[in-house]
């Protein structure tokens, strides 16, 4: 690893996830930065499955949110 890379490497920490990704796309030839933004997505917790909903329940739970935020004014 050359001097430059390091310093890319330290700039590749200090942006977002968002921004790293749209370094890559206009940068498609740095394999610093693919193998950096790779890293990143690895260190990210994975989603949670959740299972079946009760439609009726996720209605009432939505309706209940409306009524707090509606609250909240």
């Amino acid at each position: 690893m050359e001097t430059g890379d390091l310093s890319m490497n330290s700039e590749f920490q200090t942006m977002t996830i968002k921004e790293l990704k749209k370094y890559v796309l206009e940068n498609r030839n740095d394999h610093a930065a693919f193998q950096a933004l790779m890293e990143r997505v690895d260190e990210q917790p994975e989603r949670q499955a959740y299972g079946e909903v009760d439609s009726v329940q996720f209605f009432e739970l939505v309706q209940e949110y409306r009524r707090s935020k509606s609250d909240d004014k």
